[in-house]
């Protein structure tokens, strides 16, 4: 995804000029690390050496988690098959990036510390404690990011920027990654906010999207064997779905698929066969895009305020400035979701939309840099909901 438009950022800035370099050219040229709300930030180092004073045994065993080229969500896949444990045993305070190097803190209920394996493929485990509560989402003071850029061009401006980013904040988009791979999402998330089940189906199952050579070629031909079978307008049923196992790390898909052939027209039940995790962050795609359109438009109009609320079902009961609630509901109307009542999805409740207040800008701190020839490595905290893509899309005025 290289177009900000798609996920609702416009061109508006809050400092001027931009600068050159290579970003991401490796995943260790980004490192996220989390802290906590004690104020410490965890380490991505393994040493090696035993963990620390786990003290009494109780009902929660925490660790630090550090992955290298996983989403949280894939981790904690890894760490519920390997060690044969139900994934809801699991806590975590936030998502950590994909394309990165991180360290997060996670804990696990009632999981004793030699039933984990400490070392996988691309993560590993350390710092094991047994604690008195489990993770849970939001419950940290921010993340600190160590960011390489190559070849990076403008040193001699560096200063004047970052003070003026560190006074002035910049403005707390949704970052691309929050989207996932494409603005597909955005779509799909619409269709089911519209009631149209069956266009979601249609846009998740065959849509074409950004993804490896491999994935595209197997959706390109799932689309082509049953498409008009699935979607399609017959009532007639066919229980057999010959073919469709053969699509190896397209679970979802095929498990949707097979519904379908079984239960024409059941586009709720195949929705819902998708992890109710995923599902949740198909629909925050939207609500995402609505505060990013929102931004946007109040940048634009000189008027953004310290805090905007999210769309959702209890809008009216927010607590939010009537102006920006206002603002905010005139921006949903014009993407075609007219009523807030429409982001109570009776059909899947567990995933409808409830509103929040957000900070509209965010103040990055600590922020540092050093110079390694032609490299900038800039080092910064940001708070909880906070993107480093943000930070960086303001100094280089691209993602």
């Amino acid at each position: 995804m290289t177009d900000p438009k798609e996920i609702g950022i416009s061109s508006a800035f809050i400092t001027d000029g931009k600068f050159e370099g290579k970003l991401f050219t490796e995943r260790k040229d980004f490192i996220v690390q989390e802290i906590g709300l004690d104020g410490k930030t965890l380490s991505i180092e393994n040493s090696g050496e035993s963990s620390e004073e786990m003290g009494k045994q109780k009902s929660f065993l925490a660790a630090t988690l550090v992955k290298d080229g996983l989403s949280t969500h894939e981790a904690l896949s890894i760490l519920s098959r390997e060690n044969n444990l139900n994934i809801r045993r699991i806590g975590y305070l936030g998502n950590k990036d994909r394309n990165a190097v991180t360290s997060q803190r996670l804990s696990f209920f009632k999981v004793m510390p030699n039933r984990l394996k400490k070392e996988y493929r691309k993560m590993f485990l350390k710092d094991l404690q047994y604690s008195d509560t489990g993770c849970k989402i939001g419950e940290l003071q921010g993340n600190h990011f160590i960011v390489r850029i190559r070849e990076f061009k403008g040193f001699e401006r560096l200063d004047s920027f970052i003070s003026e980013v560190v006074n002035k904040g910049v403005p707390n988009f949704y970052g691309p990654q929050h989207f996932g791979a494409s603005a597909l999402n955005i779509q799909i998330s619409k269709d089911i906010l519209s009631k149209d089940f069956k266009a979601a189906v249609d846009k998740y199952l065959f849509a074409e999207r950004s993804e490896s050579s491999a994935f595209a070629e197997n959706r390109l031909i799932l689309a082509q064997k049953f498409r008009n079978r699935v979607i399609g307008d017959s009532e007639q049923h066919d229980d057999t779905s010959s073919g469709v196992d053969s699509f190896l790390g397209m679970r979802t898909e095929r498990d949707m698929i097979q519904h379908l052939i079984a239960n024409k027209h059941d586009y709720i039940g195949a929705l819902r066969i998708i992890p109710k995790y995923l599902r949740l962050l198909i629909l925050q795609s939207f609500q995402s895009y609505v505060f990013n359109l929102s931004i946007s438009e109040s940048i634009k109009k000189d008027s953004l305020k310290e805090y905007l609320p999210t769309i959702g079902y209890d809008m009216e009961n927010n607590g939010a400035d009537k102006d920006a609630q206002g603002l905010v509901m005139s921006v949903m109307q014009s993407q075609g979701i007219s009523d807030p009542t429409a982001l109570w999805i009776k059909e899947m409740p567990e995933v409808s939309l409830k509103s929040f207040i957000r900070p509209s800008k965010t103040y990055p701190k600590n922020v540092s840099y050093v110079r390694e020839y032609d490299d900038l490595v800039l080092s910064f905290d940001l708070d909880k909901g906070a993107y480093a893509t943000i930070f960086l899309f303001e100094m280089f005025k691209r993602f």
